[in-house]
């Protein structure tokens, strides 16, 4: 069977300025590609790189999938939509799927006359067997576990579909993407730059997470061995591990590092982290820092201790700057996440950033706090939403209500970011900046002044909240 897998790109301005600087490979549809492609025609096409919509219409004419699959976040989920859409206005018989984070925590979202199948959390195998059931008839989708089948205006789930054993997973099928590999890229973390799942799961309970509710709380880990048996298939120099934690079991975490490092790969990494988890275990960051762990995103949120509790978070204000310390003595990058919460008054605003400068994030990275679907966080604030088109929850725009009038709140958001001109973030930049050619220099410092320019317009975007009065 043809089977096209398409990599969503929404069609708001501050995405497509997101798409020209964070550009990471759709490790998930590799994935589902690995899963189906020794039995069928399997194609990615990456709206993103690949000319778009208007490139999309012509990858659907030329293929003639008798599948379409695709998947996103919740500011990517119209354009998903829009993309199983394409495919239905193509041939009627085509079998779409959606996918993904949205997918999973608001399935009823999908609820649509294009869509017909909703895949819940991890979708690999529910995928393989749909497909195998598409081949043979297209009857008895009900009996596969994880999914949500849209039918006659309505929605029929399915059992839930048990948590796979990380290490059953086939290895994802990177030459999907073959011919745009050398465009993908985490800004200035690096240009050639591979993903790869660690783990999955967390201990944290954050508000604003759905990561963990996923999992139901479990943490899931892949061996040693199917961890270097895939590194050694991956060309890239720089590899991100696209994990909620990485390194909270401190005897895998230990043995992976040793294991890298005795195979002399030549790679470099990132992960996320927690702080409290850097504080408890320094000799996991000490043993990352020499198998070539060069970056990590910490989750630092808030400058005081009752934001963080507010958060649910269980780190500390404490945690927050001796994790730094230790990621200095280690030369290991910190790119720090930071929240503006939509009620933050400026002064507030201007604390978070002091306590950028007092930490010296190396990459500080501001977010709006936005309450995802799934989470706690959304639970709490269902009530008071002010916007409800989800192509504006990217983390960017207040989709609650601002003390600040919307105006000035983006002025404060924008602001946050000339922490970027302190001398220990310039020293970042211009370490990172020494790692790649001329062209790709010019390349990322187009794309951040793209975003300059749409932050300094983002309440323009608002089609239901106009804040509070001047």
């Amino acid at each position: 069977m043809r089977i096209l897998l398409v990599r969503v790109a929404a069609d708001t301005r501050y995405m497509q300025a997101m798409y020209k600087v964070v550009r990471m490979e759709p490790l998930s549809l590799e994935y589902l590609g690995a899963a189906v492609r020794p039995h069928h025609d399997v194609k990615l096409f990456d709206m993103r790189l690949e000319g778009g919509w208007d490139g999309l219409r012509r990858a659907i004419e030329a293929f003639d999938p008798q599948v379409v699959g695709t998947g996103g976040d919740t500011c990517e989920s119209s354009a998903c939509k829009r993309v199983l859409a394409l495919a239905k206005a193509h041939d009627r018989r085509i079998l779409t799927v959606v996918g993904g984070i949205h997918a999973t925590t608001i399935p009823e979202d999908y609820l649509h006359p294009d869509i017909d199948v909703v895949c819940i959390n991890e979708g690999v195998f529910a995928f393989r067997e749909l497909v195998e059931r598409f081949e043979k008839g297209g009857s008895g989708y009900e009996e596969i576990p994880g999914l949500a089948l849209n039918r006659d205006g309505k929605q029929v789930l399915t059992a839930p579909r048990p948590l796979a054993d990380l290490d059953t997973l086939p290895f994802p099928d990177r030459s999907l993407t073959a011919d745009v590999r050398h465009k993908y890229g985490f800004s200035l973390w690096g240009k050639h730059l591979a993903l790869m799942r660690y783990t999955q799961g967390c201990v944290g309970r954050c508000d604003f997470c759905p990561s963990w509710k996923q999992t139901g709380g479990r943490y899931l880990r892949r061996t040693v061995d199917s961890m270097l048996a895939e590194l050694r298939t991956i060309r890239e120099p720089y590899i991100y591990f696209v994990c909620e934690e990485s390194l909270l079991d401190t005897k895998l975490s230990l043995a992976l590092a040793e294991a890298i490092r005795r195979e002399n790969l030549g790679k470099r990494f990132g992960m996320p982290l927690r702080a409290d988890t850097i504080v408890k275990k320094p000799q996991v960051i000490e043993a990352w820092a020499a198998a070539g762990l060069e970056d990590t995103i910490v989750g630092i949120e808030q400058a005081e201790d009752d934001d963080l509790h507010d958060r649910e978070k269980t780190t500390t204000v404490r945690d927050n700057i001796e994790a730094l310390r230790i990621l200095k003595a280690n030369r290991v990058n910190c790119t720090g996440s930071m929240f503006l919460r939509p009620d933050f008054t400026q002064a507030q605003v201007d604390r978070l950033m002091a306590h950028t400068v007092e930490l010296q994030v190396d990459c500080p990275q501001y977010f709006v706090l936005t309450p995802i679907p799934g989470t706690k966080l959304f639970d709490k604030c269902r009530d008071s939403l002010v916007e409800h088109d989800f192509d504006l929850w990217d983390f960017n725009h207040a989709v609650t209500p601002t003390t600040l009038p919307l105006v000035r709140f983006y002025e404060a958001y924008m602001t946050a970011y000339s922490t970027h001109l302190q001398p220990f973030v310039v020293e970042f930049y211009q370490r990172k900046l020494a790692q790649m050619t001329p062209e790709e220099t010019d390349e990322e410092m187009d794309g951040l002044l793209g975003f300059r320019e749409v932050f300094g317009t983002l309440h323009e975007d608002h089609k239901e909240y106009a804040g509070p009065p001047a």
